[in-house]
C-alpha cells in the first residue's frame, strides 16, 4: 500500500499530491476567480518534467488532471 505525498499548502484551493510514479491536482474549493485555470506540473525523476493547464470551475471539488512518470515522481506543484 502506497501513501501519498503532498504540497504543504493550498494555491487558491488546490494543491498537488504524488505516490510513487504518478501524480495529479486536488481542490477542496477551486478560487482561481475570474479564470479558475490551474497549471499542473509534474517533477518526473529521469525524463523530461511535465505542465498540464485545466480550467475548472468556482467551487470545483476533487481530483483533476494526472500524469504517471515511468520510473519515478520527485513532486506535483499546482500553480495559477
Amino acid at each position: 500500500m502506497s501513501s501519498a505525498s503532498n504540497e504543504a499548502s493550498w494555491n487558491e484551493g488546490c494543491r498537488g499530491y504524488w505516490y510513487t510514479t504518478a501524480g495529479h491536482g486536488y481542490c477542496s474549493n477551486a478560487t482561481n476567480y475570474p479564470s479558475y485555470g490551474y497549471w499542473t506540473t509534474y517533477d518526473c525523476n529521469v525524463e523530461i518534467d511535465t505542465q498540464h493547464y485545466d480550467s475548472l470551475y468556482s467551487g470545483y471539488v476533487g481530483k483533476f488532471d494526472t500524469h504517471e512518470c515511468t520510473f519515478k515522481i520527485n513532486k506535483t506543484h499546482v500553480g495559477l
